[in-house]
């Protein structure tokens, strides 16, 4: 497993609606095979995982800031 990504962004917890900071990491599994994993600091009980392959992975890595936590949904 290789760390291919990481970012660390701000984003607005809709409940309690407190700036709050989230992680994602991109790491490569195998050929081909990448997992995404999201978590942040505060609000969410826990962390999300996402299997991705080469393509979904360069256009996690090419998001432009404000596309940043769209993966969460």
């Amino acid at each position: 497993m290789q760390l291919i990504a990481s970012r660390t962004y701000s984003f607005l917890d809709a409940q309690t609606l407190v700036e709050d900071q989230a992680r994602d990491s991109l790491l490569r599994v195998a050929e081909n095979r990448f997992l995404l994993h999201m978590t942040s600091d505060g609000g969410a009980t826990e962390d999300r995982l996402l299997w991705l392959d080469a393509r979904a992975a360069l256009l996690w890595i090419n998001q432009e800031p404000e596309e940043f936590g769209v993966d969460w949904k």
